[in-house]
């Protein structure tokens, strides 16, 4: 989900159940929406570019043919390459940490944008990555300090990575060409998955009310025992961690606001805001999106289902039953040949084959790869 798109829809769907028609005067190709940030660290700069549609739509639609480059005070120009339609990049920034940087703009009809310049922020790096387990969750913190009290403000992302196995292996398979069964090579075995998802929520924190720049165990996310399979073998989660500036900081707590946090009439009512972009060309065009200077600093763990608790966690595979096919070619052809099973094992001498549904023998189903990450261990 794109925070920034939801925004927009929100800002202008009134909350009467009155019929209102609001005086929204929006350029016919839509407002630009800018989103990424300037990547300090080692890491690369990706910005997207993309147009917003109708208000009573949140599609999305990437911005074209733009000219993107990084500016510093002092002139000097990091031109971003457009590798995926609306999406800008550069590798890795050698940035001067004494300057300030800023983003132009200049897209396929002409007009120029220009964000405010900003300071560059350095992430200090992360004191630790942990989790607690609760009765029928995991809470997952993150702790970190800053011994000169300059970062104050703080953005957290999050990559998870996790193996699961299918409820069968099978270690045989079933040839539609030929009606029989064969040896499955061990580079196909469909067994053991891994599966990855990126945060999607702001997660945001400031020290500006301590005495101390000091994160202890911030929360990051809970995970139930009962309603996903992330914590059924072993799991990874890569933190990455972000300075903000005061405006920056606060412009994110707004945006979380008008995405996250509204759902009654009695909640916060959404506040209109645009960003550090001014449309230079025409000053009268508005422009969403805050793009600010930032290094990050990564974290990683990873959790053994050994070290949880003995309590019972979700599987996806609690309702998997084993079927007894005979090895004859109208059963195998009629049950595997379909695409509904995939046989497990041979059994009584061949005579018949075990088999389930693809389901719960192909791990690759419920969405995984059965490529094994670089960084798994």
């Amino acid at each position: 989900m794109k925070f920034i798109h939801w925004f927009l829809l929100i800002i202008f769907i009134p909350a009467c159940k009155d019929k209102y028609n609001p005086e929204i005067h929006l350029p016919s190709s839509g407002l630009l929406v800018v989103e990424g940030f300037i990547n300090a660290g080692t890491g690369p700069t990706t910005i997207t570019l993309s147009r917003s549609a109708a208000i009573d739509h949140i599609t999305e639609i990437p911005e074209h043919g733009a000219q993107i480059e990084v500016q510093s005070e002092t002139g000097a120009s990091y031109p971003l390459s457009e590798d995926t339609i609306g999406i800008y990049s550069i590798n890795q920034l050698l940035l001067d940490s004494t300057l300030k940087y800023r983003l132009h703009i200049r897209t396929s009809d002409g007009k120029e944008f220009l964000s405010d310049f900003s300071d560059l922020r350095k992430s200090k790096p992360i004191d630790s990555v942990g989790w607690k387990a609760g009765a029928d969750q995991l809470m997952i913190y993150v702790s970190t300090h800053d011994d000169q009290n300059h970062s104050l403000y703080y953005q957290w992302n999050y990559e998870e990575t996790w193996e699961y196995n299918s409820a069968y292996d099978s270690k045989i398979e079933f040839n539609a060409r030929d009606s029989m069964i064969f040896d499955r090579p061990n580079s196909d075995l469909i067994h053991t998955c891994w599966k990855m998802n990126r945060s999607t929520e702001l997660i945001l924190g400031s020290t500006t009310n301590l005495s101390s720049d000091i994160v202890f165990q911030f929360p990051l996310l809970n995970i139930s025992y009962y309603s996903s399979n992330r914590l059924v073998n072993r799991y990874s989660i890569l933190v990455k961690q972000m300075v903000l500036s005061r405006e920056w900081f606060e412009w994110k707590q707004m945006l979380k606001k008008n995405t996250e946090e509204l759902g009654s009439i009695f909640d916060a009512q959404p506040s209109e805001t645009g960003g550090n972009f001014h449309c230079t060309t025409d000053p009268s065009e508005q422009v969403i999106g805050f793009v600010g200077c930032s290094s990050v600093s990564e974290k990683r763990i990873f959790i053994d289902r050994t070290e949880l608790p003995p309590v019972q966690v979700y599987s996806g595979y609690e309702i998997c039953s084993v079927d007894t096919v005979p090895n004859m070619q109208r059963p195998l052809v009629y049950y595997f040949g379909s695409g509904y099973g995939v046989p497990i094992m041979p059994y009584e001498q061949y005579a018949f084959i075990l088999g389930a549904s693809a389901a719960c023998v192909d791990c690759r189903v419920k969405g995984g790869t059965t490529a094994k990450p670089d960084f798994w261990r």
